[in-house]
């Protein structure tokens, strides 16, 4: 039965997004999502963004061109996003290639679902924090939870199996609490266990296999700690981020 943990976010989700680049972290954003969906018995897309624009001293014929080959190259791609999905989950999804920048797709997305979820190529640096400069737009700008993962070979049943629970500077609200408890036990955690951290440590997180940080008022900014941040840096496993609400 679906729970509301909060008159945000639905759990379990009924509606899972999975964003891909067709980068390993993408395959692994996938099978996550799959996982998810088939436990929930949830609809999944699985989308793909590209973005082509004319020169602006195409001539009209030129245009016409670029838009048949753009026709025909996103046949192509929804081809190969497809045999990029079934290797990746074995539950149905729906394929989708959206023309724009992969941020603003993805988060028009999230307005027909209740969790996000995609990969990272964990870039660093003071401008791009770990997540890379789509996972962290999507992050800042989502208003559904998004779950961010790494390539990962480890189970899927085992992601939930230890999780952090952490605010930033102050407990988490019940509300984020009651949805990582419904989200775990819907993809069958039973024996998992939870640990809720008013901050985001390192150490906790180099023990847990999944971690969740619930963020700050100001979806624009999310203005997460040095703490966090500097906790979540080197971070392998994948965090699932609660907007707050």
């Amino acid at each position: 039965m679906t729970t509301p943990a909060d008159p945000a976010w639905t759990c379990p989700p009924r509606a899972v997004v999975a964003a891909v680049d067709f980068e390993p972290a993408s395959a692994r954003a996938v099978a996550l999502a799959g996982f998810i969906a088939a436990a929930g018995d949830a609809t999944l897309r699985v989308l793909h963004a590209e973005r082509v624009d004319a020169p602006p001293y195409f001539t009209p014929a030129q245009i016409a061109r670029l838009e048949a080959e753009r026709t025909d190259t996103a046949a192509e791609i929804g081809g190969e996003l497809k045999r990029f999905a079934v290797e990746a989950t074995a539950w149905p999804c729906r394929i989708e290639v959206a023309e724009g920048r992969p941020a603003e797709v993805i988060l028009a997305a999230a307005e027909q679902a209740d969790l996000l979820v995609l990969g990272t190529h964990g870039r660093h640096g003071p401008a791009r924090w770990w997540l890379g400069s789509v996972a962290e737009r999507v992050v800042r700008g989502s208003h559904v939870p998004v779950l961010v993962t790494r390539p990962d070979v480890t189970p899927l049943v085992e992601v939930f199996g230890r999780v952090v629970l952490a605010g930033d500077g102050a407990a988490p609200a019940p509300a984020a609490q009651r949805y990582v408890d419904l989200l775990v036990r819907a993809v069958g955690g039973a024996g998992a266990t939870t640990t809720v951290l008013a901050s985001c440590r390192a150490d906790d997180i180099a023990a847990a296999s999944l971690v969740a940080i619930v963020t700050g008022p100001g979806r624009s900014s999310w203005k997460l700690s040095d703490t966090v941040t500097d906790a979540l840096g080197h971070c392998a496993r994948p965090v699932l981020f609660l907007p707050h609400s």
